[in-house]
């Protein structure tokens, strides 16, 4: 199991590992690479086939496990996750189960929809000035992850999100409210949706939200029942 964009295993997944595990469930709960507890430069850092890839090892590190059946591993991914749940499914047939809540589709959609028309030249504009000064030496600039001042360069504004990422955490969570500039435009490259007719013969369970306000139901739903009738010509 893994969590969505710029989040950490202490919001909320923990606990929910904890419910697999009570279940009889051996739940591994890992931090995406520059987040969390997990290693890595620059900081909170977000490029989504490098958390493929990542997430792919701590597949074959389970089959290491004695404890472990090697034959029933599955996986759970939210939001961004989810998007990455439905990528695995379809590129690695050890999984023999996935889940994808409130998956990501399509990150240009997704970016259209929170980018107003009129914003978007300042947006590809500072995508363009970071890529060149990083050309220069720079390190990657960075933006907040969340903010509901609209002065404020920020990856999220609904207030579902505000709320969500500025939880209170446990004490010694290593977690900051910003995300490299950079982490946008591979999100708006990012089109996990292409892969959801992939993933079959293995069992996907997609949970969609009927109200979501950051990752797009219609989407979600679109790719859910092209799936199921595709499936069934």
């Amino acid at each position: 199991m893994a969590h969505g964009y710029g989040a950490v295993k202490e919001m909320a997944l923990l606990r929910l590992a904890g419910a697999f595990a009570e279940a009889g469930f051996a739940a591994l709960v890992h931090d995406h690479r520059t987040f969390g507890a997990s290693d890595g430069t620059p900081r909170q850092d977000i490029d989504p086939w490098k958390q493929i890839e990542d997430w792919r090892r701590a597949i074959t590190y389970l089959e290491s496990r004695p404890e472990v059946d090697a034959d029933r591993i599955g996986l759970g991914g939210a939001s961004y996750a989810g998007g990455h749940a439905i990528v695995l499914g379809a590129t690695d047939r050890r999984l023999k189960a996935v889940v994808a809540q409130v998956p990501t589709i399509s990150g240009f959609e997704q970016s259209r929809r929170r980018v107003a028309p009129d914003n978007i030249a300042a947006l590809e504009t500072a995508l363009d000035a970071d890529e060149r000064a990083q050309l220069t030496g720079e390190a990657p600039r960075t933006q907040a992850l969340v903010s509901a001042d609209p002065a404020v360069a920020a990856s999220y504004r609904a207030q579902d999100a505000v709320d969500f990422y500025l939880q209170e955490l446990p004490q010694g969570t290593r977690w900051d409210n910003s995300v490299t500039v950079r982490s946008t435009r591979k999100a708006r490259m990012y089109e996990p949706g292409v892969f959801i007719d992939r993933v079959s013969p293995t069992p996907l369970l997609m949970i969609v939200g009927e109200q979501d306000t950051v990752t797009l139901t219609d989407t979600g739903l679109t790719a859910t029942t092209a799936r199921w009738n595709r499936s069934n010509w």
